[in-house]
């Protein structure tokens, strides 16, 4: 990674972690720079304001989770489609959403309704996110479009209210794998 690379990346990594400690109150350009240790206007050469940065930040962040599948299905020594599901839904239904994917999440579904510019982005790449998440599971479903159109939603929900359900998290991915499977 050269050093244009490597800053920009500094700075999105710092707006992600000021985003989900803080929120976007107290986001601003400024505090960006310093926290990332650049100067402003080298923060503004790359991001001209503060939109252009968080729309950066929602193409890193559905990246980031569009590496993650990549790298369970690496990971998996397993071939089997059940196997497969097992896999995602135990490194991703996560209750109580506590993790940097869970906080992030639900930081940038709040930016998306507070700009059109950003509510694009996050669709634009959301998009893109779920057709490669669809060439995946082509891999192991005959339906790839339909799972993903099941899974997705039911993660993130889960994220969020997860431990309001009346079923643990053993039960839900057992009843989901089933659904799934099920499908064909």
């Amino acid at each position: 990674m050269g050093k244009r690379e490597q800053t920009i990346d500094t700075i999105l990594q710092t707006t992600m972690k000021l985003l989900a400690s803080e929120g976007l109150g107290k986001l601003s350009m400024r505090r960006v720079a310093n926290e990332s240790s650049v100067s402003l206007s080298n923060l503004q050469y790359y991001f001209k304001d503060i939109e252009a940065l968080l729309i950066a930040v929602v193409a890193n962040y559905f990246e980031w989770c569009a590496q993650e599948v990549q790298d369970n299905i690496s990971n998996s020594q397993d071939a089997r489609f059940e196997t497969f599901l097992r896999n995602i839904l135990t490194d991703h239904l996560v209750v109580g959403g506590k993790t940097d994917r869970c906080i992030m999440f639900r930081e940038i579904w709040a930016l998306s309704s507070r700009s059109t510019a950003i509510d694009t982005a996050v669709n634009q790449y959301y998009n893109a996110y779920c057709k490669q998440v669809v060439s995946t599971l082509a891999n192991y479903s005959a339906q790839p479009a339909v799972v993903a159109a099941l899974l997705l939603p039911y993660v993130e929900g889960y994220s969020i209210m997860g431990n309001s359900l009346t079923l643990d998290k053993k039960q839900v991915m057992d009843s989901l794998i089933a659904v799934i499977v099920g499908l064909g």
